[in-house]
């Protein structure tokens, strides 16, 4: 795997991870909101973001031909697709979130973004130490 492909990959991680923690954000907003059922991205929808991002960069890629032209690859991400998830308890007022679970997986995805962040700065300072660079 190349440098670029591994950061391409943790950045298309982190896109995800930000997405899931806004969705989860607004769960936590609509705690109190009639009827609200709680939004996700099930984590499937990484994989399947993956693979349409390999099927855009196997077509024929665009190329800047001039350096004042912007890059037309930097924001051609797939759309993520968030899901409504089924709870298994439903508030009188027909709210479905569970405060202590969307809370939860607040902090799953917090820690694996940190782990995301944290996994890039390890391979950039290997790789400064492979090329004489210092830490």
């Amino acid at each position: 795997m190349t440098e670029s492909a591994l950061f391409a990959l943790i950045a298309a991680r982190q896109r995800w991870l930000g997405a899931r923690l806004t969705l989860l954000a607004q769960n936590v907003a609509n705690a109190d909101t009639p009827g609200y059922r709680p939004k996700d991205l099930p984590a499937s929808s990484f994989p399947d973001l993956l693979r349409e991002m390999r099927a855009a960069t196997a077509a024929e890629e665009l190329r800047r031909t001039h350096p004042a032209h912007l890059d037309a690859g930097a924001g051609s991400a797939p759309p993520l697709r968030p899901r409504t998830r089924e709870s298994p308890e439903i508030a009188p007022s027909g709210n479905a979130v569970i405060l202590a679970e969307e809370l939860r997986r607040v902090g799953e995805t917090q820690r694996n973004y940190e782990l995301d962040v944290n996994l890039a700065g390890k391979y950039r300072r290997f790789h400064r130490l492979t090329l004489g660079i210092g830490s």
